[in-house]
C-alpha cells in the first residue's frame, strides 16, 4: 500500500500515453506563451515605439527649431500612457533638456543613455524558457518514481513476474524522458523567439533614439565647460586691452 501522493503519481503515469500527452502539453504551452506575450507585451511596445518615431519623423527642414517650438505638445504625447520603461526614459531625457539662445533645445546626454532597454517581452520568454526545462525534468522524475514503484511491487512476486517488472520499468522510464525532451525543445523555441524580439526592439529603439537626437543639440557638460572657459578667456582679453589702452579704466 502506497501513500496517497505516490498512488496518485502511479495512477497518472500508469495511463497509456500519459507522458507523450504531457510532452505535447509542454510544447503547446510554450507556443501559447509566445502568442500571449506577443499580444499583451511585444505588440503594444512596438506600436508605442513606432508612434513615437512617427511623431518625430513628421518634422521637416530645421528639425531642432520645429521640435523646440512644438515641445509642449510633444511632451504631452510622449508622456502619455505607454510602456513604463519608455515613460521613465522620457522623463529622464526631458529633465536633461535646456533651452538655447537661438530658440532650440540642448541635451547633455544622448537618448540611448537616458532610456533603458525595453526588453520585457524578451525577458519574459527567457524566464519561461528556464522554467520549461525544469518542468520537463520534474515530470520525468515523477514518471521514473511511478515506474520504480510499480516495478518494486511486481518484483515481490519473484520469477517471471520480476523479469516482466524490469521490462515494464525500462519501457515506462524510456517513455517518460519524452517530457524532458519536450521541455528542452520548448526552451529552445522560447529563446529563439526572445532573441528575435529583442533584436527587433533594439532596431526600433535605435530608430527612435536617432530621430530624438536629431531634434536637439547635443551639449555634454565637458563641451559647455570648454565654451565657458573660452568665453572667460575672451572677456579677460577684452578687459586687459581696455586697461592697457591710453585712458583705460582699471
Amino acid at each position: 500500500m502506497h501513500d496517497p501522493i505516490t498512488s496518485f503519481v502511479v495512477a497518472v503515469f500508469g495511463m497509456p500515453g500519459a507522458a507523450l500527452m504531457m510532452a505535447a502539453a509542454i510544447l503547446i504551452f510554450a507556443v501559447a506563451l509566445i502568442f500571449q506575450s506577443g499580444h499583451f507585451e511585444y505588440v503594444p511596445l512596438m506600436d508605442d515605439l513606432r508612434r513615437r518615431a512617427d511623431l518625430l519623423d513628421d518634422f521637416r527642414g530645421d528639425r531642432q527649431k520645429a521640435f523646440a517650438e512644438a515641445f509642449e505638445a510633444i511632451d504631452k504625447r510622449l508622456s502619455g500612457v505607454a510602456h513604463p520603461v519608455l515613460e521613465l526614459g522620457w522623463a529622464h531625457y526631458r529633465s536633461q533638456l535646456t533651452p538655447t539662445e537661438d530658440g532650440r533645445l540642448a541635451a547633455s546626454v544622448h537618448a540611448a543613455d537616458a532610456f533603458d532597454l525595453a526588453d520585457t517581452p524578451a525577458r519574459t520568454l527567457e524566464w519561461w524558457a528556464n522554467i520549461m526545462v525544469a518542468i520537463g525534468l520534474v515530470i520525468t522524475f515523477m514518471g521514473i518514481v511511478a515506474a520504480l514503484t510499480e516495478a518494486t511491487s511486481a518484483m515481490t512476486g519473484g520469477g517471471a513476474a520480476m523479469q516482466g517488472a524490469l521490462i515494464n520499468l525500462l519501457t515506462i522510464a524510456a517513455t517518460k524522458f519524452w517530457t524532458s525532451i519536450a521541455g528542452v525543445l520548448a526552451s529552445i523555441i522560447l529563446r529563439l523567439a526572445a532573441r528575435r524580439r529583442r533584436h527587433l526592439i533594439e532596431v526600433q529603439e535605435a530608430h527612435f533614439f536617432a530621430l530624438l537626437d536629431a531634434c536637439v543639440r547635443f551639449a555634454p557638460p565637458e563641451k559647455v565647460m570648454l565654451e565657458q572657459l573660452a568665453m572667460l578667456g575672451r572677456i579677460e582679453a577684452v578687459l586687459a586691452g581696455k586697461v592697457a589702452a591710453p585712458g583705460g579704466v582699471a
